[in-house]
C-alpha cells in the first residue's frame, strides 16, 4: 500500500510539472506574440492598440535619453512626431514573474522618435503587468547599439 502511494504521488507531481511548465511556455508565447503586434502597431501609427496595451503610468526611457509618459508617447504617434516605418525584433526573451512579465530583445529601427532619427539597432527592456486578466505594458527602456 505504502509504495503504491509513493508511485501516486510522485505521478501527481509529474503532472503538476508538466502542466505549470506547459502553462509557462504559453504564457510566454502570448507575450512575444504581444510584443510583435505591438511593433507591428508603431509601423503602422495604431494609436487605439497603442493606447489598449499601455498602462496609464507607463514609462517610456527612449534611445536618445528623452523620457515620456503615456500621453506624450500617443501623441508622438499621432502628430506624426514619432513615425516607425520599421521595427523588426529579434531575440526575444521573456521571463515571467506572476503578474509581472519581463521581455528583452534587439529591434532593427527605422524612422523617427519625437521628430529625432531612430533608425538603427536598439536593445531593448519592456516590461507588462497582468491587469483586469489582460498584459498592459508599464515600461520601456531603449538603448542604441553601438556600432563596431
Amino acid at each position: 500500500m505504502m509504495h503504491h502511494r509513493r508511485s501516486l504521488f510522485a505521478a501527481l507531481f509529474l503532472i503538476t510539472a508538466l502542466l505549470t511548465s506547459a502553462w509557462a511556455v504559453d504564457v510566454q508565447e502570448q507575450l512575444k506574440k504581444l510584443e510583435m503586434d505591438r511593433a507591428d502597431a508603431n509601423v503602422k501609427s495604431d494609436v487605439a492598440m497603442l493606447d489598449k496595451q499601455t498602462s496609464d503610468d507607463y514609462v517610456l526611457i527612449n534611445l536618445n535619453g528623452g523620457t515620456a509618459g503615456k500621453a506624450e508617447m500617443l501623441e508622438g504617434f499621432k502628430s506624426g512626431r514619432t513615425k516607425i516605418t520599421t521595427d523588426d525584433l529579434s531575440d526575444l526573451k521573456v521571463r515571467v514573474y506572476g503578474n509581472t512579465a519581463i521581455i528583452t530583445g534587439k529591434a532593427d529601427v527605422k524612422g523617427t522618435l519625437g521628430g529625432a532619427d531612430a533608425t538603427g539597432q536598439i536593445l531593448f527592456t519592456r516590461v507588462y503587468v497582468k491587469k483586469d486578466g489582460r498584459w498592459q505594458c508599464v515600461s520601456l527602456q531603449q538603448t542604441r547599439m553601438a556600432t563596431p
